[in-house]
């Protein structure tokens, strides 16, 4: 987990072939909000011109479905991608599981309940929606023996300089960046690893990551 643009997918590879490189069988899962049938949604508002142009403060315009829409469909929105990420979660993380797989999760459901709790409210003023369902999935994670958090922070100058080189999302809300940072930093994760990156080239960051798994799980090198 981590603020936007400060290499979590780059690492999620790394450590993935870190664990095949020790013999491990590995599975990538990208587990956050708008998956399958709520993302057809959203897409589908936009399509049919059911969007707003939204400008922000410090330059940077969105494009989102109606708010007004949004709110009037929340409950809808909500069941749709409940479904859509059961079924992600049954395929990509539990069979998975069950089949002896090393698991790498970027995002994860601590990053779905964000979504419902803090950016929805605030970016299209819905009431905050705690879904038990997303917490009971974390749990069981949770609850798994050799389940570790990673959290990887930078600062904001880092993050920016960093984005510059990405496919996508490019720009990001700095409001949106800071709600992450806070959301994170407030929940309770169990065991996790906290790594700041600013100012650290990316196989240095690596192997603090492989050194303090090391340290948390007994691995070997």
């Amino acid at each position: 987990m981590g603020p936007v643009g400060v290499g979590k997918s780059t690492h999620m590879r790394l450590l993935g072939n870190y664990f095949e490189s020790q013999n491990a069988r590995v599975v990538w899962s990208f587990i956050k909000s708008g998956h399958m049938l709520s993302y057809i949604l959203r897409k589908a508002l936009i399509a049919f011109g059911a969007c707003e142009k939204v400008m922000y403060p410090d330059g940077l315009a969105r494009v989102y479905p109606r708010r007004d829409i949004v709110r009037r469909l929340f409950r809808l929105w909500c069941f749709l991608d409940a479904f859509s990420i059961v079924v992600k979660f049954f395929f990509s993380i539990y069979i998975p599981y069950k089949l002896g797989f090393t698991l790498l999760i970027e995002e994860g459901l601590s990053m779905t309940l964000f979504t419902y709790c803090k950016s929805f409210p605030h970016f299209f003023d819905t009431e905050p929606k705690d879904l038990k369902l997303f917490s009971s999935l974390l749990g069981w994670i949770q609850s798994k023996s050799h389940h570790v958090n990673i959290v990887l922070d930078a600062n904001a100058d880092e993050l920016s300089r960093r984005r510059r080189y990405r496919s996508f999302r490019q720009d990001e809300l700095l409001d949106y960046i800071s709600m992450q940072k806070k959301w994170i930093e407030a929940m309770d994760l169990g065991d996790t690893i906290f790594i700041e990156t600013t100012g650290k080239p990316i196989l240095v960051v690596h192997d603090n990551i492989v050194a303090a798994l090391n340290g948390r799980m007994g691995l070997t090198n």
